[in-house]
């Protein structure tokens, strides 16, 4: 029985490796979440943190932003959220200096939403 079973996992681990990938139907939950983190991809790029290192003062900009307000929130590893602000553009650009002198050494994570989107980015404090 072992046997089978065996060779029936091998056999189908190896047709999955030749066969064709596989395409999500169209309005799939798998087709929506894939569009979903393409978007988010291409809105990733659209924001910078410099100088990243820090030494605990960083300037975050954005371009292209697209949507009038934006939340913008930084959290440590753990996920407590230490610095959260709300930001009303007057073009489709926006920067922001952020002083964590106060907080310890280590990684932290930035997060910008809008409505239309969501991206987060890390920045190290040494």
């Amino acid at each position: 029985m072992k046997k089978i079973i065996l060779f029936v996992f091998i056999s189908l681990s190896v047709l999955q490796v030749q066969g064709q990938e596989r395409k999500p139907a169209a309005g799939s939950l798998q087709q929506e979440e894939k569009e979903k983190a393409l978007y988010t991809d291409r809105n990733e790029q659209q924001i910078t943190i410099y100088p990243n290192p820090s030494n605990g003062v960083f300037t975050i900009s954005v371009a292209n932003l697209t949507d009038r307000q934006a939340r913008f929130s930084i959290m440590n590893v753990i996920g407590n959220e230490i610095y959260r602000e709300t930001l009303t553009r007057t073009d489709n650009t926006f920067s922001k200096t952020v002083d964590l002198n106060s907080q310890a050494k280590g990684l932290y994570y930035v997060k910008l939403e809008t409505d239309s989107f969501s991206v987060v980015r890390r920045v190290v404090i040494k």
